[in-house]
């Protein structure tokens, strides 16, 4: 009886646990705020579409790939930083995120965003990259 009650948590956990990842993956963004970069494995998001992506999936983590400097002159609530332009980029990037979580990632315009994220989808993550990195998010702040 108690290994049937087991399987039976276990089965009832796992059916949770897939229909919570059924929810997260149907939120769909219009395909008006979306930007198709030219690399066809990772979208790159306006600032409005790339807001409800963070909104959507509460457990996407948020990476900042400018320098410390840039950082600390401002940066998205919640946004971790690792720069892209230090040779660490990668070890750093394999300890602090977790693959089975979406990873967005921004710069200062857009440019070392997609470098990191070529990066990081050829280690096995997967990204989404905000259009016009720091700069747009906060014209787009700014016009709201």
């Amino acid at each position: 009886m108690k290994q049937f009650l087991m399987i039976l948590t276990l089965l009832y956990t796992a059916g949770m646990a897939s229909g919570q990842n059924k929810a997260a993956s149907s939120v769909v963004i219009p395909d008006s705020l979306q930007v198709l970069d030219k690399d066809p494995n990772f979208t790159t998001y306006t600032a409005a579409a790339f807001n409800q992506c963070l909104a959507a999936y509460p457990g996407a983590q948020l990476v900042d790939v400018r320098s410390a400097e840039e950082y600390a002159k401002g940066h998205i609530a919640s946004a971790q930083n690792i720069d892209v332009k230090k040779d660490s980029f990668l070890a750093l990037a394999d300890s602090l995120l977790d693959k089975s979580k979406p990873v967005a990632v921004y710069c200062k315009g857009g440019v070392r965003s997609r470098i990191a994220a070529k990066q990081l989808l050829a280690k096995g993550f997967m990204v989404y990259n905000l259009q016009d990195g720091y700069d747009g998010w906060l014209r787009y702040w700014n016009e709201q």
